[in-house]
């Protein structure tokens, strides 16, 4: 299923060089791309019939006669050469064999210069001699080193890449050694009913998550053995996108259901399938390739490699996915050249998703993202399910109503558009500052949700009341977005919040996170919480406990931000040495004085898990359909020193064929015509935090 783009005219040919040497017709740009036979001529018959700019490719002629010939004598001495140098090779594979019954990882040059770089050894390699080893290594790879350079002699390179150019990718797709760059010699080798088991754990877990692929069409090729939709055995690009989908189902299971599922650790399962998926995409020359499948295995192996690596590499390599997504011209709504209809809605899908991790990795690191909102809004994939849509349909779905295969990247698409208007920052796009115009489109998320969401069954389907716990807490966290920004904006003043509801609703979003990530309910995708770490809201809970004067609310709220403090810096991109995080510390320091201060004034009151002046403890927000209430700081304001409610304003009216419970609102105890004072603490700290975040080098540097 490639991807085929029509050469763009600048109107202005320039000059051919007049040369004398005869030139060659070989298979046009277009025909070699789609990897067809050409019948070379000017325009080629493929090319009127896809109604496509003919791109010709020549070479000079091989010469030919008495200067081109090459002698009996020195052919023979040519095959002896390569001969010898095979038989080498053999015996020294031979000698290596006889060495040991182990094996060992190594990690080749990317230049083919020789050189081999040994991968760390788990523990029951170590009784090797690294010198012999070295040296078996070395000399091997110098015997292939030379038959490459003997095959190579006097050929021409008809490709825009070489094999070397491609080994350069491997090295540039590279992980770090702790994400497990060598793999353990004692493991047994997969059976194929393993990577089956693979491929359903990819269908339960990673799929309905990130609705990237076609599941039936994936059926078919990694569970039923059938060809991937139209392409011929041995092609790279399913290839490539087995890989991808066995490294994603790998980081995506536990320790323990590696070992029962598999036979095998994680650890090893993960290296194992990484290192596949990267010689898969390098040997796809994944670069400069307009195959759409290909493509799609790179998103998948950057998403499954951000789940392991909290690093900056897939933040780098995502600037790769993107420009080649342009490349392909995933980001046009009407493309100039013909598509299948199917091949169309996956173009969408990955567009989404490539849209997703860039909102997700400026977030994570307070970037700017890549992606104009625009682009993605312009150009959405069908809320439909997979069985409606096929390879060979002839014309687009109509969209269907309810919860389905794309309800939750319909939310996400809706979630990241939003985001990128409330960003202050101009540089990608104009965002919104009006507070009330950034209010109204939080309300506008949440009616698409809720229209989304309306006919979902959270009772007794899973994954609904999972996408639906992720929705509200989406929901919580575009508040206190329009609140409190994620960028740096002089002229900014947010609205006078009463009592301490924003404190209330961002430690409702830190325990509803957790809520979540331990409910059963959810663990099958547990393991894809690094798309929904919640450092702002904890920023924003801790900059409010650093002005309480009231004993008794810090200790209502200290036990589950002390926890998601504890908990999150693993989480959050470079860990506890990130950008994010060494800010974090600060202001934490800053909130802990303040509550020593508190103790100090008091009688030591004993902790208490309830609202100051409530009788019932603090609830997380939840839809009224599951099996938990919405919590009371949802519904009303406190009147400080009563622990009475006042009556809350009404919350976001939505459609009346919306049968879902309130969405959670900190709207009704927004002040929109009163700004807070410049001088006010919380609103003064949390800028200050902002100000850290921007001013923080990134200390992950440290360590060079």
């Amino acid at each position: 299923m490639a991807d085929y783009r029509r050469p763009i005219s600048t109107g202005k040919e320039l000059p051919q060089p007049i040369t004398s040497t005869p030139r060659v017709r070989l298979s046009c740009e277009l025909c070699r791309q789609r990897k067809v036979k050409c019948d070379k001529l000017n325009p080629c018959t493929n090319c009127q019939r896809f109604g496509a700019t003919c791109v010709p490719v020549e070479r000079a002629r091989l010469p030919r006669g008495r200067s081109g010939r090459v002698t009996g004598k020195n052919a023979s001495g040519h095959d002896t050469g390569l001969k010898e140098r095979v038989d080498r090779l053999e015996e020294l594979l031979r000698e290596l064999t006889e060495h040991d019954d182990g094996t060992i990882a190594v990690q080749v040059d990317s230049n083919s210069s020789g050189r081999s770089d040994p991968a760390p050894a788990n523990k029951q390699a170590d009784n090797y001699e690294s010198g012999t080893e070295n040296s078996l290594w070395a000399n091997i790879l110098k015997e292939i080193h030379d038959i490459r350079s003997t095959q190579s002699y006097g050929s021409l390179n008809e490709g825009r890449t070489s094999n070397s150019d491609a080994m350069k990718f491997r090295e540039l797709l590279a992980t770090p050694m702790g994400l497990g760059s060598s793999m353990a010699t004692t493991e047994p080798n997969l059976t194929i009913q393993a990577e089956k088991n693979l491929a359903q754990v990819f269908l339960k877990k990673v799929d309905p998550a990130f609705k990237i692929l076609h599941a039936p069409s994936l059926k078919a090729f990694l569970l039923d053995g059938k060809p991937y939709l139209d392409y011929g055995p041995g092609h790279t690009a399913p290839a490539a996108l087995a890989s991808a989908v066995y490294f994603a189902a790998a980081c995506s299971i536990t320790e323990d259901e590696s070992k029962n599922l598999l036979g095998c650790n994680k650890g090893w399962l993960v290296a194992r399938y990484q290192q596949e998926s990267e010689a898969a995409l390098a040997k796809a020359d994944f670069m400069t390739s307009n195959d759409l499948a290909i493509l799609q295995a790179f998103v998948l192996f950057l998403l499954a490699s951000r789940s392991q690596d909290s690093s900056r590499r897939v933040w780098t390599m995502l600037s790769m996915a993107l420009r080649i997504a342009q490349a392909l011209l995933l980001h046009l709504p009407e493309l100039p050249f013909p598509v299948r209809p199917f091949e169309h809605e996956l173009r969408r899908r990955l567009w989404t998703y490539i849209g997703l991790l860039d909102i997700q990795c400026s977030l994570e690191r307070a970037s700017e993202p890549m992606m104009q909102a625009k682009w993605v809004e312009l150009n959405p994939p069908s809320n439909v399910n997979d069985c409606d849509i096929s390879f060979g349909m002839d014309g687009p779905v109509p969209e269907a109503g309810g919860f389905t295969d794309m309800t939750f990247a319909m939310v996400t698409l809706k979630a990241q558009s939003t985001v990128r208007l409330l960003n202050f920052s101009d540089f990608i796009d104009k965002t919104v500052s009006c507070v009330n115009k950034r209010q109204q489109l939080v309300i506008e998320f949440q009616e698409t949700a809720s229209k989304l969401l309306q006919n979902s069954q959270p009772d007794q389907i899973p994954f609904h009341w999972y996408v639906r716990q992720v929705a509200e807490i989406i929901s919580a966290s575009l508040q206190l977005i329009v609140l409190r920004p994620l960028q740096r904006n002089a002229n900014f003043v947010p609205p006078r919040v009463r009592g301490d509801r924003l404190l209330q609703i961002a430690v409702d979003i830190l325990k509803k996170s957790k809520a979540v990530r331990n409910d059963p309910r959810g663990q099958p995708w547990r393991w894809c919480e690094f798309m929904f770490v919640p450092w702002h809201s904890l920023a924003v809970a801790i900059a409010e406990l650093c002005v309480c004067e009231d004993h008794s609310l810090m200790e209502s709220f200290w036990g589950p931000v002390r926890e998601a403090y504890e908990n999150m810096g693993d989480l959050i991109a470079d860990s506890r040495r990130g950008m994010i995080w060494k800010p974090m510390e600060k202001i934490m320091a800053q909130a802990e004085a303040k509550r020593n201060e508190l103790l100090a004034a008091s009688d030591a009151i004993p902790y208490s898990t309830h609202f100051p002046g409530t009788a019932a403890p603090l609830q997380v927000p939840v839809c009224s359909q599951t099996s938990m209430q919405p919590s009371a700081a949802l519904a009303g304001d406190i009147i400080p020193g009563t622990g009475a409610y006042t009556e809350a304003a009404p919350l976001v009216t939505l459609p009346e064929t919306v049968e879902l419970g309130p969405w959670p609102s900190v709207w009704d105890a927004v002040d929109f015509g009163c700004p807070v004072a410049t001088d006010e603490m919380s609103w003064l700290n949390y800028e200050n935090f902002i100000e850290d975040v921007y001013g923080t080098m990134d200390y992950t540097l440290l360590a060079h």
